[in-house]
């Protein structure tokens, strides 16, 4: 008695081509790594606080009608909210926490790899790295606080409005969320980082100052990250999406 099998295209293990995993086509991925990426940047430019400028009125309200202060996390850190964002409108909120741990994972070790390096008997003419990497352990740890109620409720809340509005209304879940979620993250974040090392009126100014800015550049980047979702939406395979229409939102409305 004879048996037959049937045919497979692939070749058995060891044979012809190499086995590898298969990877499902996503752009999710891609927006990990940026986002991690972001948030690592982030973790060691927030080591300086620089001045900015000096606004009339605004200025007078702190420090004295003096320049306002910011941190070297204010050129990339907002992004990191606008991606998550971008995670949690397309993906949902438990694949934007998957990427939120990841960042706090990598923030834990970068700090850890900074401690140790700083440990070590510089070479003459690179003491100045102790000094740079010092402060990182505070900070992450302050940015750990931070990022980890801030961008929690900010995922949050995206979710839950989304469940509720579908399609429409994007721009204003963005912009609600980002407003409570910087807030919690900007009070935490300095509290943790600069208490004691820097006075009242100095950390009245910083926190201030980093939530309006972060804030406003996230609001005036909503036109590009409407259109960032809009791509993607339309562009990953097991997303169902569905234009919104006048007659959708009336009857939901009704």
């Amino acid at each position: 008695m004879t048996t037959t099998t049937e045919p497979t295209d692939r070749p058995a293990s060891g044979q012809g081509t190499p086995e590898y995993a298969e990877v499902p086509h996503s752009h999710y991925d891609l927006f990990v790594g940026i986002f991690v990426g972001l948030l690592l940047l982030s973790g060691v430019t927030a080591a300086k606080l620089f001045y900015g400028p000096t606004i009339p009125v605004f200025s007078d309200l702190f420090y004295g009608g003096g320049p306002l202060i910011f941190d070297g996390g204010a050129f990339l850190f907002p992004l990191a909210y606008i991606v998550g964002d971008i995670l949690a409108e397309v993906y949902g909120y438990r694949r934007a926490r998957r990427a939120i741990f990841i960042g706090f994972l990598m923030l834990i070790v970068a700090a850890l790899t900074y401690q140790v390096v700083a440990l070590t008997t510089p070479v003459e003419g690179f003491e100045a790295w102790n000094d740079a990497l010092a402060p990182t352990l505070r900070l992450t740890l302050a940015g750990l606080a931070g990022f980890f109620v801030g961008s929690l409720v900010n995922a949050k809340i995206v979710s839950r409005m989304k469940e509720r509005m579908k399609e429409r209304s994007v721009a204003l879940r963005l912009i609600l969320s980002t407003l409570v979620g910087e807030f919690l993250d900007t009070l935490v974040f300095c509290l943790v980082a600069f208490a004691g090392t820097i006075s009242l009126a100095e950390l009245a100014n910083y926190t201030v100052t980093g939530y309006i800015y972060k804030c406003l550049v996230e609001i005036l980047i909503v036109p590009l990250t409407l259109l960032i979702i809009r791509w993607l939406k339309r562009h990953e395979p097991t997303y169902r999406y569905e234009e919104p229409t006048e007659r959708s939102t009336a009857t939901a409305a009704a």
